[in-house]
């Protein structure tokens, strides 16, 4: 026999498993103080804090004059905010290079094989089918049975792309995510009912009952206990793994295993319904030798046995949160409680996992190298259905949609899965919504079937709770921030309302209560379904992520902007050598050669952005012009700048501004901009460049100019003479005369050169420029000037290749006026269409308050059906139970048979002894002795 004690010390509380009941030897397992029963001391709230609709809709201008309505979802836990800002990802860390993949990276924990548990499961299958049933989990029980992979390089995008900031998916079309409804309905695992509550009980609430004699919980939870203890004591071990309870429970034969050298892998296959496990099926003595070794009573032997299994279910593929490969003491309660028939939410706790999970990748300093305690196969049937990374099952099969995508080869190798995820361009926006012909406006009334609860339930945001022994998960669930995926419009998600309160007992419980809460009378909405889901944004919404998508991109590069860059640049040039002297900055500024510019008449600015005929010679004309506007010196980085007009704008600031690129191509143009306006511009450039004064061009030219020095007028001295330098100084008055020459001739035939042939003379300009260049001539200033009027003219001759074959302006008027025209037609067919449109709707609405009073009779039988299970749940337990009495009463009937007959025996043979001595009586009365 086993005794149960609780040491209730503070901080120190435990529960103690032993033979003997003064015995301190025994199993200890740390307990902690529950969140729902009468120990937990929570009173449930009634607050409920939710809106009173959980859509908005905004109203946009169609093409014919109406306002079509855009319902988007809204959320009770953010903030309005329209300020963009970047939200840091795997991705950005990975771009920053702060942090790398493992070689082989790890993920979520798959379901793998255990010996005997697939047998054990087709055996509850046959016993307990009814029970999962009305518990809503045999689905999700069922889809154990088989194995799931992982697309690594699917999965590793996904992790790359996901923001624990949200908990979703960035991509550059917005944000998506898992929701409780694909949890429920992927999975098949209920998003309502009991909270879920991994701990282990005080002695107390183990045993104990209430004054309506009642127990605290169900007998099983006891039990599973007790075989913890036998087996511990047994292996001599403190953890009890998934095998080795399998085959405690379970005596059955094996038939099912993995390849392992000559032997191929014999798996379970699919099923397309559970007609196969109707009605228990008989054990073997051998399969009674647990309850033997417990001395469980035979009344008890099915919740327990299936409360036994959903402890291995619970902890090796729905929560597989701690003690991987271990039985978790602590889920003996919730086990206990779904084997008793009451419904648990396991959708929460286990989205609540994979979002903690998820996150705890996102941010590892080296993500991949150990595998986070989620279940991933939940994330695997996601990623398959919105993303195809798996193969589907398409023929009909029994048990959630998870089990389409089982198998060892489901994987579907994708060439480039980042840019898949990334891009979200492929995403299946409506791959898993209940969306209708119409939209479908419901009320939180407390009458609307399950799926629609569930489907209202994932729509609004809350905070998801996990509770496992002292360990509390909250996760912010936003769905308003992936409404596409429920079919409605995306608007600015707003900011987070981000959680001050310490997570407590009573706190996570009012979180859990709030997420579920029903009979709130709040307004939702069923949006209709939509051909192109990803369009239904607003524009709010598509600024606002073009900027956050832009702030992200600028974090993740390191990359300062372009004015940032040239500030930087300007304030270095600009500042002083900080271990430089000023003594030798006096003698460095008096000694040095200057380079004096003269400035152009800010009247000669011209608006048009030149464009250069080769890449080359845009390179170099664009560092010029940045050397001109910066007052960078053309040899020497170290020169200080003299010039007095330094930060003043130039007449090179327009011509080279920032948005200078590459040439444009015809069709670039075409599109940018009209063939009048590029003509206005060019027009402005020529007269522009008429107007200059013909000396302006030399004028213009930065000249070498040798350091002066101070004489003295009262000096009596001579100069000395020095023909060499005199020799030099011709040479270079004759050199700047030439290239003043050079550039007057240049000016002379460019006036008499038309625009459209401009572009001609580059390559011959190019030459006198090098020239004058090998003579130490600075004439960058000019040059640039001279391309970019160059620039101008090649933009004109693109610009007429391009119209080549154009229609005119009177051609484009008249087709102008055609369009018009059918504008209007179309016009008038469209608002007759309106018409036949709104009376259609009428019909069809007509028809669909049909459908709804039908579907209101189907649920009406549903929820009939529903309150009937765990009746006839109830009534096979008893029928079992008279079974057995019965079995008990024929025996007894059997054995007084026996006994009636043994008595009757006995009986006829006293009779007949008694019959013989009547005669032996008669015959010694009669009897006369005589002497």
């Amino acid at each position: 026999m086993v005794y149960f004690k609780y040491h209730n010390t503070p901080g120190e509380e435990t529960l103690s498993l032993m033979e003997d009941a003064n015995s301190v030897d025994g199993a200890h397992f740390r307990s902690f103080p529950p969140v729902i029963g009468p120990f937990a001391n929570i009173n449930s709230s009634t607050e409920f804090s939710g809106p009173k609709s959980w859509y908005k809709e905004s109203r946009d201008v169609n093409a014919f004059g109406g306002k079509t309505p855009k319902p988007a979802l809204v959320a009770s836990h953010h903030r309005p905010c329209d300020e963009a800002c970047s939200f840091q990802t795997l991705s950005t860390r990975l771009s920053r290079k702060e942090t790398k993949w493992s070689s082989s990276p790890k993920f979520g924990v798959e379901p793998t094989y255990i010996p005997l548990y697939w047998e054990w499961l087709e055996d509850v299958l046959h016993h307990s089918r009814r029970t999962l049933a009305s518990t809503h989990i045999l689905d999700a029980v069922y889809a154990s049975m088989y194995i799931y992979k992982c697309n690594s390089p699917v999965m590793q995008a996904f992790c790359e792309s996901w923001c624990p900031t949200t908990n979703t998916l960035h991509t550059s079309v917005g944000e998506m995510s898992i929701s409780l409804w694909d949890i429920y309905d992927l999975g098949g695992l209920p998003v309502t009912g009991l909270f879920y509550d991994e701990v282990v009980p005080s002695a107390v609430e183990l045993e104990g009952s209430d004054d309506e004699h009642s127990l605290y919980l169900p007998y099983s939870c006891k039990y599973l206990f007790m075989a913890l203890h036998y087996l511990s004591e047994k292996h001599k071990v403190t953890t009890i793994t998934f095998e080795t309870w399998c085959d405690f429970w379970f005596r059955g034969a094996s038939k099912y295993f993995l390849a392992s050298g000559n032997k191929k892998s014999v798996l379970p296959t699919l099923m397309k319904d559970f007609s196969s496990f109707n009605g228990p099926r008989s054990w073997s003595h051998k399969m009674y030798e647990a309850f033997r070794i417990l001395r469980i009573p035979e009344a008890h032997h099915r919740q327990t046995y299936l409360a036994a299994f959903l402890s291995c279910w619970l902890c090796a593929f729905v929560l597989p949160v701690s003690d991987l490969g271990c039985i978790r003491p602590g889920s003996f309660k919730p086990a206990s409680f779904l084997a008793s028939g009451k419904e648990t939410s396991l959708a929460i706790p286990v989205l609540a996992s994979i979002y903690h999970g998820l996150s705890k990748i996102s941010n590892s300093p080296t993500p991949g190298k150990h595998r986070e305690s989620f279940p991933a196969q939940y994330v695997y049937v996601w990623t398959a259905k919105y993303f195809r990374s798996h193969h589907i099952v398409t023929y009909d099969f029994v048990g959630a949609p998870l089990v389409g995508i089982q198998g060892l080869d489901s994987v579907i190798k994708s060439p480039d899965a980042k840019s898949l995820v990334s891009s979200g361009k492929d995403f299946n926006w409506l791959a898993n919504s209940i969306c209708g012909n119409s939209d479908e406006k419901r009320e939180d009334d407390n009458h609307q079937p399950k799926q629609f609860t569930n489907f209202f339930i994932s729509m609004r945001s809350c905070f998801l709770t996990l509770r496992f022994d002292n360990n509390y998960v909250v996760e912010p669930y936003s769905p308003h921030r992936f409404g596409r995926q429920f079919g409605f419009h995306q608007d600015v998600p707003g900011e987070l309302v981000v959680q001050t309160q310490n997570i407590t007992r009573e706190h996570m419980y009012y979180l859990f209560q709030s997420s579920i809460r029903l009979h709130t009378r709040a307004t939702f909405l069923v949006p209709c379904r939509t051909f192109n889901a990803q369009s239904r944004v607003t524009p709010s919404f598509t600024t606002w992520w073009n900027s956050v998508v832009s702030l992200n991109a600028a974090y993740a590069s390191r990359t300062p902007s372009p004015t940032n860059v040239r500030s930087k640049k300007r304030k270095e040039r600009k500042g002083d050598d900080p271990n430089t002297s000023p003594k030798d900055k006096a003698a460095k500024t008096s000694a040095a050669p200057r380079k004096v510019r003269v400035r152009l008449p800010k009247s000669s600015t011209i608006s048009c952005p030149p464009k250069e005929t080769s890449s080359k010679g845009r390179d170099e004309s664009r560092r010029l012009a940045s050397r001109v506007v910066s007052n960078e010196p053309s040899n020497d980085e170290n020169e200080p700048s003299t010039d007095e007009h330094a930060g003043e704008p130039t007449i090179l600031d327009d011509i080279f501004a920032e948005d200078y690129g590459p040439e444009l191509s015809p069709e670039e143009i075409d599109n940018l901009q009209s063939d009048a306006n590029i003509a206005v511009e060019l027009t402005t450039c020529e007269n522009t460049f008429v107007s200059l004064p013909e000396q302006q061009f030399i004028d213009d030219v930065v000249i070498d100019t040798a350091p002066t020095t101070s004489v003295s007028t009262a000096s009596t001295e001579s100069p000395s003479f020095n023909a060499q330098d005199m020799i030099t100084k011709a040479i270079n008055r004759a050199d700047r005369y030439a290239a003043s020459l050079m550039i007057n001739e240049i000016k002379d035939k460019l006036m008499k050169t038309p625009l459209a042939k401009v572009h001609e003379l580059a390559q011959e300009f190019e030459q006198v420029f090098s020239y004058v260049r090998d003579k130490k001539i600075d004439i960058s200033a000019i040059e640039s000037f001279i391309k970019g009027y160059i620039g101008c003219g090649s933009q004109l001759h693109h610009v007429r290749l391009g119209k080549q074959g154009d229609p005119t302006l009177n051609d484009l008027e008249q087709r102008s006026l055609e369009i018009e025209t059918s504008v209007q037609t179309t016009t008038i067919a469209g608002k007759a269409e309106e018409e036949r449109m709104q009376a259609l709707h009428k019909e069809i609405d007509q028809i669909q308050q049909e459908q709804a009073e039908h579907k209101r009779k189907l649920n009406d039988l549903a929820e009939r059906a529903d309150r009937l299970l765990p009746l006839i749940s109830e009534s096979e337990e008893k029928f079992q139970g008279y079974v057995i009495q019965k079995k008990e009463q024929e025996n007894s009937l059997l054995i007084m048979k026996e006994n009636i007959a043994a008595a009757k025996e006995v009986e006829a043979k006293l009779a007949e002894a008694e019959k013989q001595f009547g005669v032996a009586r008669d015959a010694l009365q009669a009897f006369k002795f005589e002497p």
